[in-house]
């Protein structure tokens, strides 16, 4: 009996993965790659390979086309009085650097892609492996000088040696009277020796040791005497050399063996990636995406796609069961693609339950199926003929004995290969049995008799694949909620078969098949209109999106442009007062100047209350203000106010009723103003714990800015001290508390740039120390 790797082709998906693993190790864990049993485990797995398709997609992701197989050599360890192997240090030192760039690269993403990161031992540090193998190996293989000193000095030795071979034979070839003896002016060797390519017929000119001819004989290989000592020298450094690297091999090798379980650890972390990798990259071929994975409910695939059909050819397919109606029964005509779609159910539950991406939607569902049965005799795929009945039999019986409640069955044309009368029977008996187990299953058919038992019964969901009767082809298209026709007929008729024979075939079907039939249709067009109906719907829908999004857009361009008129005119209100206050300054800094006398305190009062009136004036023009009833103002006389056209505190001394306004005066300046201009003061009944502060008597020269951000006092404090200059004070205070000190540190920095600040300083212990600054004006 087939398994399902064969009847669903799931050999075919490993295979592929397989090809883009790199190391051996990992191909073998995908040719022993099975279905999950831990749902919680199977959700890490999928979390993970959704991190790593977005962390490639997105980022780059790891390249790890120089990862090594190192497993061979960390086994080697294990036998006492082994040694790596240069290709093994060599490979192993490649790993260990790979490692820790790929460390490094998910360290840089962590906060985005943590499950990545947490793949890396974090107590792994690399550093020391690192440097001990830069010492002794090269990106080559090659051992290092730097290896041991005794190594160096071989190498010094033997590389004079070889220059002085090397001149020997170079005086040889460039001697005049050896011209006629060599054959070829270049220096080689024959039996690791260095010798000389002289002309057969003159080697006697050259006394030496013939070492090899060529294959003409023209040409004799001749180590002259006098660097035969010199080769042999060469030989014993090299014999050295290759002794001085075993030694330093063994020592490397107890160097690791060490660090055993670190190396191990490393190797298993590369091993994780590239099977990771090759995951990956099949997702992408196949624009796979990761479903959701539940213990029960609705098994679900949406726009779900054959991974070996090509992209332009595969029709997507979408199809939900629960547990409700756990059995799907296919109808529809042979090669329409029934047997395709139970193909793409199996695999594609195979391929989630066994931690790999799937070609569908995300919004996909797959069950924690125990396992997955089927019986799917399409020529494709099979080896021998299962069409016949007793071979149907036989694969039915065993998936009956294996199945559970939990179990996913996939049945191809259930009950053909027999009488269709028994056959239909067969199929209703075994329909009944599944629906009674309660389990999940996709069944197709082309009986009529099952089709209607199948819709007359709760439990199972009936579908069919769609087919065109005008092009007389199937469409693949998968439609829920509707048995398929019988279209042999139709078929017939459109391919030349005479009226006649086709009349004369319908008087053969009975009955019960013909009212089957008229039901089909019946239902047919009955979702035909439904599916019309709800495509006037859905265009209506669209249309109302549309406009609904239309108005949203002129409601939010008015919004702008409304904002921006706002802000437009705020800036230059906030430019005018600025101006306004600038040369209220300069009338303040006028008084101090000079002598202040009656008559010049006077002058400069007028000159403040009609720079006043001219603001009150020119807001008249901008706009015009609403009617107040006094008894709505809530103001008092001796209240406390800010004036918003100078943003100024002033006193109130008169309420005028007539005129709606009131008589304020600001320091020494005494104005009318009218009560849309003035706010109400909101003062704070509790202080925050921390540094106890003197109350003074006179609140307005003091500012309390304990618990606000630096910024926000500075703010506040430069308005305060705006304030006190225009009502001409000439000491304040600025309570900031103590606490880390960094606020009083700020707001004395700004203190110091202050064209007002005379000088500053902490305020007496009874009146708050260092948790006060008192600030006098110029």
């Amino acid at each position: 009996m087939k398994t399902y790797e064969d009847i669903l082709e799931y050999y075919k998906i490993k295979n592929e993965l397989i090809d883009y693993a790199i190391l051996n190790s990992t191909k073998e864990k995908f040719l022993d790659l099975t279905l999950y049993t831990s749902k919680e485990k199977l959700e890490e797995e999928l979390s993970l390979m959704l991190d790593m398709i977005d962390f490639y997609k997105y980022d780059d992701g790891f390249s790890i086309e120089v990862i090594k197989d190192i497993d061979t050599p960390l086994k080697s360890l294990e036998i006492l009085g082994s040694y790596l192997e240069t290709v093994d240090l060599s490979n192993i030192r490649m790993d260990i650097i790979l490692y820790r760039k790929c460390k490094s690269r998910a360290k840089n993403v962590r906060d985005k892609y943590k499950r990545i990161y947490d793949l890396f031992v974090s107590s792994i540090d690399t550093k020391d492996l690192e440097t001990v193998l830069n010492d002794i190996i090269d990106d080559d293989g090659n051992i290092l000088e730097t290896a041991s000193p005794l190594l160096k000095d071989v190498r010094k030795q033997k590389h004079i040696i070889n220059e002085t071979i090397k001149d020997k034979l170079e005086g040889y070839i460039n001697d005049p009277k050896f011209s006629n003896a060599i054959a070829e002016k270049f220096i080689t060797t024959r039996n690791d020796r260095y010798v000389l390519a002289v002309k057969t017929d003159f080697k006697g000119l050259i006394k030496g040791i013939e070492h090899d001819k060529s294959s003409t004989g023209n040409t004799t290989y001749l180590e002259p005497l006098g660097i035969v000592s010199l080769n042999n020298r060469l030989r014993e450094y090299e014999a050295r050399e290759r002794e001085e690297i075993r030694k330093i091999l063994i020592r490397i090798t107890e160097y690791i063996r060490g660090k055993k379980e670190e190396v191990l650890s490393i190797n298993e972390t590369l091993k994780r990636l590239d099977f990771l990798n090759a995951k990956v990259i099949f997702s992408h071929n196949h624009d796979c995406t990761v479903p959701k994975i539940l213990t029960k409910g609705t098994f679900k695939l949406v726009n779900a796609r054959h991974p070996f059909i090509p992209k332009d050819k595969v029709v997507p397919i979408s199809f939900s069961i629960d547990e409700k109606s756990s059995l799907m029964l296919i109808t529809g005509p042979n090669t329409g693609g029934k047997t395709v779609t139970l193909k793409v159910a199996g695999l594609l539950s195979i391929m989630a339950l066994s931690g790999i991406p799937i070609p569908s939607d995300e919004s996909s569902q797959i069950l924690m199926f125990d396992r997955i049965l089927a019986d799917i005799g399409d020529e494709q795929s099979i080896e021998q003929n299962l069409s016949s009945f007793s071979s149907h039999v036989s694969s039915i019986a065993n998936i009956l004995k294996d199945s559970t409640s939990k179990s996913l069955i996939l049945l191809d044309e259930l009950g053909s290969g027999t009488d269709p009368i028994e056959g239909a029977a067969f199929a209703m008996s075994i329909i009944d049995y599944l629906n009674n187990m309660g389990c999940y299953g996709i069944i197709s058919t082309h009986y009529s008799e099952v089709k209607a038992h199948a819709y007359n019964n709760q439990g199972i969901k009936t579908s069919s694949m769609e087919f065109d009767v005008k092009t007389l082809a199937p469409t693949y298209r998968l439609i829920e909620g509707i048995p398929g026709e019988s279209n042999a007929l139709i078929i017939a008729k459109k391919y030349g078969i005479s009226d006649d024979i086709i009349q004369n075939a319908k008087s053969y079907i009975s009955e019960d098949n013909k009212k089957v039939e008229k039901m089909l249709q019946a239902i047919k067009k009955q979702n035909e209109d439904l599916e019309l109906a709800n495509e006037k719907v859905r265009a209506l829908t669209e249309e109302l999106n549309e406009k609904k999004e239309e108005y949203n857009k002129k409601i939010f361009d008015l919004e702008y442009q409304k904002e921006e008129i706002l802000n437009e005119s705020i800036k230059k209100a906030d430019e005018y007062i600025r101006n306004m206050q600038a040369k209220a300054k300069a009338l303040i800094e006028k008084i101090n100047q000079e002598d202040a006398s009656k008559q010049n305190v006077k002058d400069t009062q007028r000159s403040i209350n009609m720079l006043y009136n001219s603001i009150i004036e020119d807001k008249k023009k901008s706009s015009k203000p609403s009617k107040i009833k006094i008894k709505d103002t809530g103001f008092s006389v001796g209240e406390e106010i800010l004036v918003k056209s100078l943003n100024k505190t002033a006193k109130i001394i008169k309420i005028l009723d007539t005129k709606a306004s009131l008589q304020v005066q600001a320091g020494i300046l005494k104005m009318v103003i009218p009560i849309a201009d003035a706010i109400k003061l909101k003062h704070k009944n509790t202080k925050p714990k921390g540094t106890v502060i003197y109350k003074r008597s006179d609140s307005k020269t003091e500012i309390d800015v304990r618990g606000m951000i630096a910024s926000e006092a500075i703010h506040d404090i430069e308005s305060f001290l705006d304030k006190a200059v225009l009502t001409g004070y000439t000491l304040v205070y600025i309570v900031h508390g103590k606490g880390t000190m960094v606020l009083r540190q700020k707001i004395r920095e700004y203190l110091k740039t202050s064209p007002y600040v005379k000088e500053f300083k902490d305020a007496e212990q009874n009146e708050g120390g260092h948790g006060c600054t008192v600030v006098t004006l110029k």
